[in-house]
């Protein structure tokens, strides 16, 4: 499967301003998985490791999937323990029956999920975990949402690739998944409070507005713009952003 790098370009921006996800989702998804059986997690589709760098802290293996080089260096970075395969969920390899979680956070969307939930059911040990969470774009207030909302159908529209629109019916898919069983579906709240140069850098960090972004002259002048709308539409320059994440555990089926 060939690959074309999204988000190389805004590393940067992705590893400074996207949001981790709330604690009690990782207290719930350790809590699922004992101690003598944390000898191996892997992550696809690691980014730059947010979830990464909470596997290293609870597994004595971690495996970060990663396809761009430019986000890989940011986990290599951080987590010089952590054995990085740069490459493709899809294209990755991995003996059978090794692995005791695997992680897909925000971006199955991104991946063949049949063809890698087969792969998955594969690694995993029979008392293995596989954990997909995501989050939908975030909500603020209605002032904000409507200035995003005018992007999205404006300058970032062409930009869009189709598979984002998978984020509406993943959990569907997740919960279809032959050979595995759902062991539980729970929403966990998680409103940051951002700065709005906080909020333009998620923005800046998505793929469809760094590319656009990279197509126009000036485009600092665009995301200073854009700032300056979110602190005229916020209160006290502060917006409360809502990145409630959903998380799906799953086992294999005998």
């Amino acid at each position: 499967m060939s690959f074309e790098s999204r988000f190389g370009h805004c590393a940067e921006e992705f590893q400074r301003y996207r949001p981790d996800y709330p604690p009690s989702l990782y207290a719930r998804l350790f809590a699922e998985i004992n101690e003598e059986f944390r000898n191996c997690a892997l992550d696809l589709g690691a980014g730059t490791g947010i979830v990464t760098g909470h596997l290293v802290s609870q597994f004595r293996g971690v495996v970060a999937v990663e396809p761009d080089e430019a986000m890989a260096a940011k986990i290599r970075e951080q987590f010089p323990r952590v054995m990085i395969r740069q490459t493709t969920a899809e294209q990755y390899t991995q003996a059978a029956e090794t692995v005791d979680l695997i992680t897909i956070a925000n971006a199955l969307h991104w991946m063949d999920a049949a063809y890698i939930f087969l792969k998955a059911r594969e690694w995993l040990r029979l008392t293995g975990v596989l954990a997909v969470f995501d989050r939908p774009l975030p909500k603020a207030s209605s002032e904000i949402d409507g200035i995003t909302a005018a992007e999205f159908q404006g300058p970032w529209k062409p930009y869009r690739d189709p598979r984002l629109k998978r984020d509406l019916d993943w959990k569907e898919q997740v919960r279809a998944t032959p050979g595995f069983r759902v062991v539980e579906e729970a929403k966990f709240p998680n409103i940051i409070r951002m700065s709005p140069k906080e909020y333009v850098g998620f923005w800046r960090s998505t793929s469809y507005g760094s590319a656009y972004a990279r197509t126009i002259a000036e485009p600092e002048q665009y995301w200073n713009a854009l700032e300056g709308r979110f602190a005229d539409a916020s209160t006290g320059s502060v917006i409360s952003a809502d990145f409630s994440s959903t998380l799906i555990l799953l086992r294999r089926s005998q």
